[in-house]
């Protein structure tokens, strides 16, 4: 995992894609059909979504959003984009991320938002 500034894609884009504003921490995650590592990572996202309160997972087809594709720089699937509470890309993953990648991206991000 590394992250990436990937700038700031407009609160709009990051909407259209299914991302809430406010939520803690966003997985939002491009896939494509016939994608096996991209089911494996739905899986290991969902499942950390389901254990940690404040983080939603979000996939999104990247043949059917093209544009978000090319805007957020994305080359392969899959990947995901941990988004904070104000909407900013915080990380990128790229590849299938093992589960406690996930947890050490997310927790400061969790931290973060219990301050503020």
């Amino acid at each position: 995992m590394r992250e990436v500034p990937v700038g700031e894609p407009g609160v709009a884009l990051l909407a259209d894609l299914g991302v809430v504003p406010g939520t803690p921490v966003t997985l939002l995650q491009f896939s494509s059909a016939f994608c096996a590592p991209c089911r494996a990572t739905r899986v290991t996202c969902g499942r950390v979504a389901a254990e940690l309160a404040g983080v939603r997972h979000v996939e999104v087809d990247a043949e059917s959003h093209l544009d978000a594709v090319r805007a957020l720089g994305v080359w392969r699937t899959p990947t995901v984009f941990l988004v904070d509470a104000n909407g900013r890309i915080a990380a990128r993953i790229t590849g299938a991320p093992r589960r406690e990648q996930l947890l050490t991206a997310i927790e400061p991000l969790l931290t973060r938002e219990a301050r503020a």
